[in-house]
């Protein structure tokens, strides 16, 4: 623990960031994650997202549009955050890793898919 951070920061849940237009991918998100993870939805298309993801710092985010990722992608990679961006028409997600985006193994669009994914992000291991 820093002197910045309160005393009880060690007990909070992961915050996980959802900047979306469609609300249903927050509607589904937030009852896979219950009880893991803080989710908070966030305005889509607000402008300045990498400032004001650097401000909220949360531990994961997830997107759906191609203009929020990014502008996620440089919080992120600073701050080792998972950073999700589902592509709702095509019905895929796109994972940044190592770099760029990759497609996960069956990686369809379903909230559980993307709960692993975030949870993989935050409490996996190193290979």
């Amino acid at each position: 623990m820093t002197a910045a951070e309160p005393a009880d920061a060690a007990q909070r849940p992961p915050l996980v960031v959802v900047l979306c237009r469609v609300g249903l991918l927050y509607e589904a998100l937030s009852p896979a994650l219950a009880g893991i993870a803080d989710v908070r939805r966030l305005p889509s298309d607000a402008g300045d997202t990498a400032g004001l993801l650097r401000w909220i710092r949360p531990d994961a985010i997830v997107v759906d549009s191609q203009e929020e990722a990014d502008e996620a992608m440089t919080f992120a990679r600073e701050a080792k955050a998972p950073l999700i961006q589902v592509r709702l028409r095509e019905r895929k997600l796109l994972v940044l890793r190592n770099g760029g985006w990759e497609e996960p193994e069956n990686g369809n669009a379903s909230a559980e898919a993307i709960r692993n994914i975030v949870l993989g992000g935050l409490f996996g291991r190193d290979q």
